[in-house]
């Protein structure tokens, strides 16, 4: 469980990495600068605590949706799922509770949720069973 863990961690931080910071990091500061911490025009999170995102998503994903999962679609359709419903949470929460909360950031953050977490669970299987 613990590779799984390894690779679910690695494979979180490298896809995040390029959807918020390469992909979609105009997008995020357009609709989210109003709202979130910046410094020098570019999103300024408490690091030491957005660290702690990774693990959590990395741990979840071990433990309820690789370890469950018998086929590669299966950990992708279920990590798919966990994403989905992960990221809704956190969304639709803010969507609810915050002024100025943006509908296309909450529909976007939603389905990457899905998307990361699907292929996290796909990767991360693969490479374990190959172990």
């Amino acid at each position: 469980m613990w590779i799984q863990f390894g690779i679910s961690m690695v494979t979180f931080i490298a896809l995040d990495a390029l959807w918020l910071g390469l992909l979609m990091a105009d997008f995020y500061r357009r609709h989210l600068g109003h709202l979130a911490r910046m410094a020098d025009g570019r999103l300024d999170p408490i690091w030491p605590v957005a660290a702690l995102v990774y693990p959590a998503l990395a741990g979840g994903l071990t433990v309820l949706v690789v370890s469950r999962a018998r086929s590669p679609i299966e950990a992708l359709a279920l990590g798919a799922f966990f994403g989905l419903v992960t990221y809704a949470v956190y969304d639709l929460t803010n969507h609810s509770t915050l002024r100025d909360w943006p509908a296309i950031l909450t529909i976007t953050d939603i389905a990457w949720g899905a998307v990361l977490c699907g292929t996290t669970a796909w990767i991360t299987y693969t490479l374990a069973k190959a172990s």
